[in-house]
Order: C-alpha cells, then sequence, then structure tokens
C-alpha cells in the first residue's frame, strides 16, 4: 500500500508539524472534491475535462509529495488509450484513496 510520509513532502521542510497539520485539514476536502471530479469525468467519457483536470491536480500531488498518482494523473492528462479503460479507473480510485488515507493520518484533528 503506498504511503506518503512527512518527510518525502516537499511542504514538511517548510512548514512546522502544526501549521502542516492544519494544511493537509484544509486540503483534503478540496482533494477529495477534485478526485470525484476527475471520476466522473472520466466514467463520462469526457476525455478533455477529465485531461483537465488531472492537470489541476498534478501541482497539489507534487507538493505533497504523493508519488504514486503522478503517473496516472499523467496518463490522464496525456489522454493514454490505457486511461479510458474500466481497470485504470479502478486503479486510480484505490491509488488516491490509499494517499487521502495516508494524507489524513498526517493530519490528527486539533485538540
Amino acid at each position: 500500500m503506498p504511503t506518503t510520509q512527512t518527510s518525502t513532502m516537499p511542504l514538511s521542510n517548510k512548514l512546522s508539524q502544526q501549521q502542516l497539520s492544519l494544511f493537509l485539514r484544509k486540503a483534503l476536502p478540496e482533494l477529495t472534491k477534485d478526485y470525484a471530479a476527475l471520476d466522473a469525468h472520466l466514467q463520462d467519457q469526457q476525455w478533455a475535462k477529465a485531461a483537465q483536470q488531472a492537470h489541476k491536480l498534478l501541482s497539489t500531488i507534487k507538493l505533497l509529495g504523493l508519488d504514486a498518482l503522478l503517473p496516472l494523473l499523467l496518463q490522464i492528462q496525456e489522454d493514454t488509450p490505457k486511461s479510458r479503460t474500466d481497470t485504470f479507473r479502478q486503479t486510480l480510485h484505490n491509488t488516491s484513496q490509499q494517499q487521502l488515507a495516508a494524507l489524513a493520518a498526517l493530519a490528527p484533528p486539533p485538540r
């Protein structure tokens, strides 16, 4: 299972643990929404919209160190034939869920 570790996250070098947790708590709902939109575009076979959504996600994914998602998003952005398959969508879904769960673990609720 791919995991995200604070030490590999570019933001971890610039923010304190408290600041990073706050940032992640605010970013997670937006990322979840963006992945839902991406999945909907793929499911509806709206390839150009899916490519735009993947492009939108790439910088955030790089910033957060979610490296397992990079090749998948690049395939969508480039509109490769493989990115149009159900198997690919399932892989994207599983990987994004794992990565978001790993991020959520890094952002415990405030005390």
